[in-house]
């Protein structure tokens, strides 16, 4: 149960809270000798606030937290931004022109890929597969070609796979090849560098250390990235991705491998990086919210996008937020009075409907007209 003064004491630490003026990573503070060895390019309005959720947490019982990830960059929020500072500064350390990402038609890593990379004068190419199609899937086609993206649909999964790896390569020997959902070594810094930040926020009373932390999982560079910052920050919890995608793109050995790299890697060009490793108990898949695949709506998703609606105006979408938040829903119930949980908001609330409204379907490459029959 939360406490009025317990709540007004975390209202307090949250007003408190501000943004200061961006002086580049923490890691790089942390770490000067990554400075100049590791890539970046600014995106992100760091850090992203916390906050207590008190209707939400009154509703559900428990005492429920909130990373506004979504908030995290002006022109397209959510998780996203934060692996593309690494990402897009990648491709322009090694001279690259032109991106090539993958994901399905509803994507928004590929979205994400588009606006930002076209900000920083990318051409963006986005190797698309079919998934079921709602309204947010319907509005980001739509943007896709509102920012000029080049889009390719593709008969399946494999088929874009495939392409991704091998045809796309011999045709584009210039570009640079983004996996899907920016999820490698070099993307999970984005996140190891939000684990940072949220450690510091722990650390300065902005929020009291989470028991766990609910994050989706989808092709694990976040959830990787989160853990492996918050073990370097010092703060010890457990992440808990919630599988959203197959379990082949899902799985707690993925993402304990990509959080293990990302901080070898970060050790192999600074010698003062401590030697510190991710394990299970800190890394876990929650595999019960799926459902029936990829982009399927759940019940309990469903529900759990209503009561935050209805209690705190946070928008969610059925392929990865609504699933989260409902695992989170569901561990707070069978686990009575372990808290304090943190949801992480990944979903970008930077309003682009009046964009997408702007793009008539029968403009959009005559393969995706049929998603808006």
């Amino acid at each position: 149960m939360l406490y009025p003064r317990a709540a007004l004491m975390c209202k307090m630490r949250v007003m408190n809270q501000t943004t200061a003026p961006d002086t580049g990573p923490r890691l790089f503070a942390a770490h000067p000798g990554l400075r100049d060895k590791i890539p970046w390019t600014p995106l992100v309005n760091r850090p992203t606030p916390v906050q207590l959720m008190e209707r939400f947490s009154r509703r559900l019982g428990a005492e429920v937290w909130v990373k506004r990830d979504d908030l995290s960059c002006p022109h397209y929020g959510g998780n996203k931004p934060r692996k593309l500072e690494f990402l897009l500064a990648q491709a322009a350390h090694r001279g690259k022109k032109s991106l090539v990402t993958i994901g399905g038609i509803g994507t928004n890593h590929g979205l994400a890929t588009v606006i930002l990379g076209r900000r920083q004068g990318f051409k963006v190419t986005l190797l698309l597969f079919a998934q079921p199609v709602s309204g947010h899937v319907r509005q980001n086609l739509r943007l896709y070609h509102a920012h000029q993206a080049e889009m390719i649909l593709c008969k399946s999964f494999r088929a874009a796979d495939w392409r991704y790896r091998w045809l796309e390569r011999l045709k584009r020997p210039g570009a640079y090849f983004i996996p899907a959902g920016g999820s490698n070594q070099w993307g999970a810094l984005g996140y190891l560098e939000a684990g940072l930040e949220l450690a510091d926020q722990v650390k300065a009373s902005q929020m009291p250390a989470p028991r766990a932390v609910f994050v989706a999982a989808g092709t694990c560079g976040t959830i990787a990235g989160l853990a492996a910052g918050l073990r370097l920050g010092g703060v010890r919890t457990r992440v808990v991705g919630v599988q959203v995608t197959p379990p082949q793109a899902a799985n707690q050995a993925l993402a304990l491998g990509m959080a293990n790299q990302a901080l070898a890697l970060l050790r192999r060009h600074d010698h003062s990086v401590p030697d510190v490793s991710v394990n299970a108990a800190e890394l876990v898949i929650d595999t019960q919210h799926y459902g029936s695949g990829y982009g399927a709506a759940t019940a309990a998703g469903s529900r759990a996008m209503e009561l935050m609606a209805e209690t705190e105006g946070i928008g969610l979408e059925q392929t990865y937020t609504a699933k989260t938040l409902a695992a989170l829903v569901d561990h707070a119930r069978d686990q009575p009075g372990e808290g304090p949980l943190l949801y992480l908001s990944t979903l970008s609330s930077v309003d682009l409907a009046t964009d997408a409204a702007a793009v008539d379907p029968r403009d959009l490459p005559q393969p995706f007209q049929r998603f808006f029959k």
